[in-house]
């Protein structure tokens, strides 16, 4: 079943992103969290699910989060044909879910969402090391249109000196 979380399932949400970003730990240090940083991280999260302009949408399964998506609407500049989109952030679902429509049942709940308060285009980031998210969000009608591309400039984790 698909429903929107609120702020008081933050534990929840907090789990599951988690794992999607523990799945990602090998493929750039852009997906890494410092040690000992869950309140900072849960605030912000948190500040996700109060947002007017965002939501969240999980598959629950009795008890189990099973999946997730972020969807956000973010007003473009107007002198573009296409100027308001809408944004598909971070999307999971849990290994014994996967294959099951799920993915797809939370990315219909986030279309319907956005396209009902204006959006006249869906965009979203995928790990280019992550061949089947790349496949799967291909299958739903997505084409690649421009390569988001991070040079770190310090080691991941340290702060610069002045």
């Amino acid at each position: 079943m698909i429903y929107e979380a609120q702020p008081e399932d933050i534990d929840e949400f907090y789990e599951l992103w988690c794992l999607l970003l523990d799945l990602h730990q090998p493929h750039h240090a852009v997906f890494r969290f410092k040690p000992g940083s869950e309140q900072a991280l849960k605030a912000e999260l948190l500040h996700r699910l109060k947002d007017k302009s965002t939501r969240v949408f999980v598959y629950q399964d009795a008890d189990t989060w099973a999946g997730m998506l972020v969807a956000s609407l973010r007003p473009g500049s107007a002198g573009f044909k296409l100027s308001s989109k809408g944004y598909i952030g971070e999307t999971v679902v849990r290994a014994g879910y996967r294959g099951k429509g799920i993915g797809k049942e939370l990315f219909e709940a986030a279309r319907k969402w956005l396209s009902d308060r204006g959006a006249d285009h869906l965009e979203l980031q995928v790990s280019v090391q992550n061949p089947k998210a790349i496949r799967f969000w291909e299958s739903l009608g997505f084409t690649p249109s421009t390569q988001h591309m991070v040079l770190p400039l310090q080691e991941p984790g340290n702060s610069r000196k002045n």
